[in-house]
């Protein structure tokens, strides 16, 4: 494993360890690996993070909603979108990770298992599934996959919306202040998607029945 010498990270030990702590339950924490592809020089607390992600992410939303285009889910796809939401903050964004993490499949079956979910999701929609359990569905499967260092859960909810806007004219509203906070709202959403881990997903599409609108931005 490689050695770290002072400087050598933008964020010091103690501003990893109070990133970190901070972190929400079902979150994954960041590896002084992952803080080696920290962008942003002035990050050293959590709250600067999210800030940073948050506006990157933002630009993305709005590319890709407001594009006209379809999007096309595909394994190359999939992860030119996390390296659109996160690729101004973590130099790691939209390259597959390379070591095991709290939550996800051996990372050696990433792309074994993009590929049985792309399969899964052009079965479901040729064989009249609700479109709500498709985003269910998913939502869930792109999560439990966990491709990425870190931003998984973003990555995923906006993904969703894509698949959306396309094949019904929706959108989901999710509530991405809460879901990144230790709330209630997202102890229900963890809840979920670890009861569709055991194939239970009628909390998952619960979920999605709660926040549908119609599409705008």
């Amino acid at each position: 494993m490689k050695s770290f010498k002072k400087g050598d990270l933008f964020c010091g030990v103690k501003e990893r360890k109070m990133i970190n702590s901070s972190l929400p339950s079902g979150a994954t924490p960041l590896t002084p690996e992952d803080f080696e592809g920290l962008i942003p020089k002035y990050i050293t607390t959590k709250s600067e993070l999210n800030d940073a992600e948050f506006t990157n992410i933002t630009s993305a939303t709005k590319k890709y909603l407001l594009s006209g285009k379809q999007f096309a889910f595909s394994n190359d796809s999939l992860f030119k979108l996390h390296k659109e939401m996160f690729g101004k903050v973590w130099k790691w964004a939209g390259k597959k990770r390379r070591t095991e993490k709290n939550i996800g499949v051996n990372f050696y079956n990433i792309d074994i298992e993009i590929k049985q979910f792309l399969d899964d999701l052009d079965y479901w929609l040729h064989n009249s599934m609700n479109i709500i359990e498709i985003s269910a569905r998913t939502h869930h499967r792109l999560a439990y996959i966990h491709p990425f260092n870190n931003g998984n859960g973003r990555w995923a909810r906006l993904a969703v919306n894509l698949l959306l806007k396309d094949h019904s004219g929706l959108t989901l509203k999710f509530p991405e202040n809460d879901l990144i906070l230790s709330t209630e709202i997202r102890n229900n959403y963890i809840n979920a998607l670890q009861l569709a881990d055991q194939n239970v997903f009628s909390n998952m599409i619960g979920f999605h029945k709660k926040y549908i609108s119609e599409f705008n931005i």
